[in-house]
């Protein structure tokens, strides 16, 4: 079983153009076990807590991570994320650390080490758009069953929110995926393209495909897969698109091979 323990970090790192990029990450630490029959609990949660704390947070918190005062040397999120996992030597409590997750506004970076490092990177980005449910394989009869009042010939729309990661080891950089190319790539291969448009009558790769959420996720990998790729400094490459549709539906797709997580 999994058991994840937060905590805040904050800190700041020299960039390339001598300003400072400002840190301020939800820690997630998590670790896998058994459940202890007399206890009941996989870990102590207050000792999970203090050594967490005394390991990490407490000697990096409020730091400026500029490899100088015997503070490590940490350019990009990617480099914060391992560091963790390094001070905390792959255990917690006694426990195999299964992930180090790092979360700030739009974008989870995950550390795991099993032999091979590997890493995943998510950003989030939005976009709104119009559709309707209705698939030439169906009868007019048959469409208004199954999408119902999705069905409408107006169509409707929604403010979608598409989550993309990006999966491997970082290049020479410390980055998995620069984060201005990969903003750019999505933004001009998904965002821009279908940002207040009706999908159906506006995209034409959706003029043979019923865009539902699950097509839109499969729509959205084959126009991101090869760009993003070629972005990337080390292995990294596609991993997952989700995309929520409202805040009860999501979708998520790993691409044709469907690795899953």
């Amino acid at each position: 079983m999994l058991v994840t323990r937060v905590e805040r970090l904050h800190g700041a790192a020299p960039r390339a153009d001598g300003r400072l990029r400002i840190f301020s990450f939800a820690v997630e630490a998590t670790v896998d076990g058994p459940v202890d029959a007399r206890s009941g609990m996989v870990v102590n949660l207050a000792e999970m807590k203090a050594e967490l704390r005394r390991i990490v947070v407490e000697p990096l918190d409020g730091r400026c991570f500029n490899g100088e005062a015997g503070v490590p040397a940490l350019k990009t999120p990617e480099l914060v994320a391992r560091e963790i996992w390094n001070r905390l030597d792959g255990r917690l409590c006694g426990l195999p650390l299964h992930r180090v997750r790092l979360r700030e506004t739009g974008q989870t970076i995950a550390y795991r080490r099993r032999g091979e490092e590997t890493m995943e990177i998510t950003r989030v980005f939005e976009f709104s758009a119009s559709h309707r449910l209705h698939s030439s394989r169906l009868s007019d009869a048959e469409n208004r069953n199954v999408f119902g009042k999705c069905n409408n010939p107006a169509g409707h729309g929604h403010n979608y929110v598409l989550e993309v990661t990006m999966k491997g080891a970082p290049g020479s950089s410390g980055e998995l995926v620069p984060a201005a190319d990969f903003d750019r790539v999505v933004n001009e291969a998904v965002v821009d393209a279908w940002d207040h448009r009706h999908l159906n009558s506006d995209r034409p790769e959706f003029r043979d495909v019923n865009p539902t959420a699950e097509e839109i996720a499969r729509v959205a990998w084959a126009r991101l897969e090869k760009p993003l790729a070629a972005i990337t400094p080390g292995t990294a490459r596609l991993h997952r698109v989700k995309l929520l549709e409202t805040a009860r539906n999501h979708v998520e797709y790993f691409g044709p091979q469907g690795d899953g997580e």
